[in-house]
């Protein structure tokens, strides 16, 4: 690879590892923000829920005065039921009577199902109350685990901006212009060649021009324009030695012999 080339190479690695680590640096603050807004939500739950009972426990106490004006009202019925002088009187008695009766059934039962509210609501707020205590130590534990990984990252995140900066010191300025170019399009600006195509564009490049790139020439890509090089840790082309067409079996020669000319013109296809 050519050495200008190789400090390029270089220079992308390390701002793709600064990307990567100012985007894991910023999650910090997002996780934590998650734990708050957890906390925050089941704070709210807890907030309704006590109103929820609030308002049971108000209900229950209405009900029992509803119920106790009915009993009063039912008892003074009964005495006047007893002085009672006429068939009428006694008819429209014994009618209070019955709706006071089925009054405080109908109250009973509210209250019964008011009971039955609160109860479902009590477990609830327990239930609440320890979700709130766990997401609080879980608060507590993410702030302490954040600042801590944001104070490492931090620290390497320097190095890799020293790193950088001298890397830029040490590059071509000519081609370091054109990669600031590049990299200011929003794209990589540097892309492997694998199987004679740019890994960005899969485009192909040209035999002599891919010939020169693992050479260590500098090239661009015709297509989108970026820097390619040749790695041979990535492209195992060259690695790959197909057999050649002198060794062909016999019987595989023979058959080639025999078959029918298809019109196909092996000068022209080559070209």
């Amino acid at each position: 690879m050519h050495n200008e080339l190789e400090k390029l190479v270089h220079l992308q690695e390390l701002e793709q590892q600064i990307q990567v680590l100012s985007v894991q640096i910023a999650q910090y603050g997002g996780r934590v923000e998650v734990r708050e807004a957890a906390l925050y939500d089941t704070g709210r739950l807890l907030e309704r829920n006590a109103t929820a009972l609030a308002k049971e426990a108000s209900l229950r106490r209405k009900l029992e005065l509803d119920a106790e004006d009915m009993r009063v009202k039912a008892a003074r019925y009964r005495v006047q039921l007893d002085d009672a002088k006429s068939d009428g009187q006694v008819k429209a008695l014994e009618h209070q009577l019955k709706f006071c009766k089925k009054e405080i059934d109908r109250i009973d039962e509210l209250e019964f199902a008011s009971l039955m509210e609160t109860e479902a609501l009590e477990v609830k707020q327990r239930l609440l109350h320890e979700t709130r205590a766990n997401q609080l130590q879980a608060l507590e534990n993410e702030k302490a685990a954040s600042q801590l990984g944001r104070d490492r990252d931090k620290a390497i995140l320097a190095e890799l901006h020293r790193e950088r900066d001298a890397a830029r010191q040490s590059a071509d300025p000519q081609l370091l212009s054109e990669y600031d170019r590049m990299a200011a399009a929003r794209k990589m600006p540097i892309a492997t060649v694998e199987q004679q195509r740019c890994s960005a564009c899969q485009m192909m490049v040209r035999p002599q021009r891919w010939n020169e790139i693992r050479q260590g020439a500098v090239h661009f890509c015709e297509s989108c324009g970026r820097f390619l090089y040749y790695n041979p840790a990535v492209d195992l082309s060259d690695a790959i030695h197909l057999p050649s067409a002198g060794k062909k079996t016999a019987g595989l020669a023979n058959d080639a012999a025999c078959a029918k000319p298809t019109g196909f013109d092996r000068s022209t296809r080559e070209d």
